[in-house]
């Protein structure tokens, strides 16, 4: 069963759905899914809610504020606006009779991902965790191939870009295409764009400075939960080392599982249930 629902995140309305098992006599334990760059909740994670729901939890995905059905600020990602949407879903989520309150877990792909270790390091509502295709460190994945000097004068031009967006509150806003660099991304937004309207939306480009700043291995040092982390071999997004390092700096219970596939290919077909079964027994164990 799929209820539409929404709560209250700072103001912003946040639009959410809810799944929720087909029979169940007794409160049953919930899950959040934490979407990634721009996503919307009706693209890519309905997969994931549809099956951890039959499997006996409830299950909630939502739009961030300024995303989808959501209210904010139209395209702005900001990794500690997105952390708090996490933990007010948990809010909402608990509120629901029937959901054991005790019993949360956090689910992020993604951007999601680094967004959920952060929150999940934080929240000690928070039981156990699933990250997959996620980053370690926003810089390293945005700038580590490049050369000292590239580096240097990127991070100026984003200095003075900031400085302008200060001075007089207008900032570069770009398509989301734009700032998608990789193939994979570009490949995967041109198939989708046409049937999902709300990715045709215009992001501030300093969004890149965000993401230079997201660094969720600093986070990790402090999550004691349980953490179950996938990574994909063929990822050009998020490189698989990054995975690698995430698991390695983790100090709890930890699994690392390497699929041998892009970053777009485990929410579908053979792949997502050998990704989905593995989350599931997860869960099963420590939540």
């Amino acid at each position: 069963m799929i209820q539409e629902v929404q709560f209250y995140s700072e103001g912003s309305r946040i639009s959410a759905l809810l799944y929720l098992p087909d029979s169940s006599t007794t409160p049953v334990p919930g899950i959040v899914l934490c979407h990634g760059f721009a996503g919307v909740k009706e693209l890519l994670l309905p997969n994931f809610a549809d099956y951890f729901s039959k499997n006996g939890y409830a299950v909630l995905s939502f739009d961030y504020r300024g995303f989808g059905g959501s209210e904010g600020e139209a395209g702005r990602i900001v990794p500690d606006y997105q952390i708090r949407d996490i933990r007010n879903a948990i809010t909402f989520l608990q509120s629901r009779a029937e959901v054991n309150p005790d019993r949360i877990g956090l689910w992020g792909t993604s951007f999601g991902g680094a967004n959920a270790i952060v929150a999940a390091s934080i929240d000690n509502r928070i039981k156990c965790l699933c990250v997959q295709l996620t980053f370690s460190d926003g810089e390293q994945v945005i700038a580590g191939n490049w050369s000292p000097d590239e580096k240097n004068k990127f991070l100026d031009t984003l200095q003075k870009m900031k400085q302008k967006r200060v001075c007089t509150g207008k900032e570069m806003m770009v398509p989301i295409h734009k700032v998608l660099t990789d193939e994979q991304s570009r490949a995967f937004f041109e198939r989708y764009v046409g049937n999902f309207p709300a990715l045709q939306i215009k992001l501030p480009f300093l969004t890149v400075a965000e993401t230079m700043e997201h660094k969720p291995i600093i986070a990790l040092k402090n999550l004691k939960i349980p953490i179950h982390i996938v990574g994909a071999e063929k990822d050009s997004v998020n490189p698989p080392q990054e995975s690698l390092r995430l698991y390695e700096t983790a100090s709890g219970p930890k699994k690392l599982h390497m699929v041998n596939a892009t970053h777009y290919e485990v929410y579908e077909g053979t792949l997502f249930f050998l990704v989905a079964e593995q989350q599931l027994i997860w869960f099963k164990e420590y939540l």
